[in-house]
């Protein structure tokens, strides 16, 4: 029979287990604690901060921590949505061949997916763009006037400064600058010279300039283009390029125009199905 001391011990260990338990549990719900409710639904400390190791988000930013935890209620919301009317389940292997594609998680191109099924049936109808909503886009947008452009030749020599004097020299007394550049070029794109269209603002300031004032046929150069190299150009022509007029780019922008306004009704519509839930946010 055990003595009342060795009961009492016996007892004292178990309540000192007991608590540390206890204790071990609510430090537990303290760490991973809900953070958010939807209906019946919740998302906990842990759910977040998963997402937020998917998404690549600063985890010690609680903006950015709400930022993403309205994303997780948004997209629990389009779930209960997408269920209540009665739409078949995504399909896992589409939904498999989406995330691949798009490198994000199955679970996450199944709510998009859920998304875009959604915006098809509540919104894409809807959406009507016109004739003046095209030209007001495409007159405020100046990627369709083109820019201002070069095609060049080029001759570039790495260290080899008798090597530049000497090309130099030959493209003055006449010599074809392709012929120059096939013997002392040491890089050639495709074998040839020709270096296509740049636009001029994209080019080194000294370049720049003197291709500004420059024409067909001008030679520019020597010029430093690294620490030890130099290049030889020559102007081929000049003009805009990357204009689009109204016609070749209408296709282009209503696409353009059509998605936008498709989110925006979209995100309306979302906001006031919302308000039908229980959302709670407690971070």
């Amino acid at each position: 029979m055990r003595s009342r001391r060795s009961m009492s011990g016996y007892c004292a260990l178990l309540v000192a287990a007991l608590l540390i338990i206890a204790w071990g549990q609510a430090r537990a719900d303290m760490i991973d604690g809900i953070v958010a409710v939807v209906d019946n639904s919740i998302i906990m400390n842990s759910d977040l901060h998963k997402k937020m190791d998917e998404l690549g988000a600063p985890d010690d930013s609680l903006r950015t921590q709400k930022q993403v935890l309205e994303l997780m209620v948004e997209d629990l919301v389009i779930k209960k949505i997408y269920n209540s009317m009665g739409l078949p389940p995504v399909n896992d292997a589409e939904a498999k061949s989406y995330a691949e594609s798009q490198k994000i998680s199955v679970e996450n191109a199944k709510n998009l997916i859920m998304k875009s099924t959604l915006m098809d049936l509540m919104v894409r109808s809807r959406v009507v763009i016109t004739d003046n909503m095209i030209k007001e886009y495409f007159d405020s947008h100046e990627e369709y006037a083109g820019k201002e452009s070069v095609r060049l030749r080029q001759i570039l020599i790495s260290g080899d400064g008798a090597k530049v004097q000497k090309a130099s020299e030959e493209l003055k007394s006449g010599r074809p600058f392709e012929e120059v550049a096939k013997q002392y070029s040491d890089v050639l794109a495709s074998g040839k010279s020709d270096i296509g269209w740049t636009p001029i603002e994209d080019l080194s300031d000294d370049i720049r300039i003197r291709v500004s004032n420059g024409k067909a046929g001008d030679i520019i150069g020597p010029v430093p283009v690294s620490r030890e190299g130099q290049a030889i150009y020559q102007i081929v022509e000049k003009g805009i390029r990357g204009n689009k007029s109204l016609e070749e780019a209408k296709e282009e922008i209503t696409g353009v125009l059509v998605r936008k306004y498709q989110e925006e009704a979209f995100n309306h519509w979302l906001r006031k199905m919302m308000s039908a839930y229980f959302i709670g946010i407690y971070i």
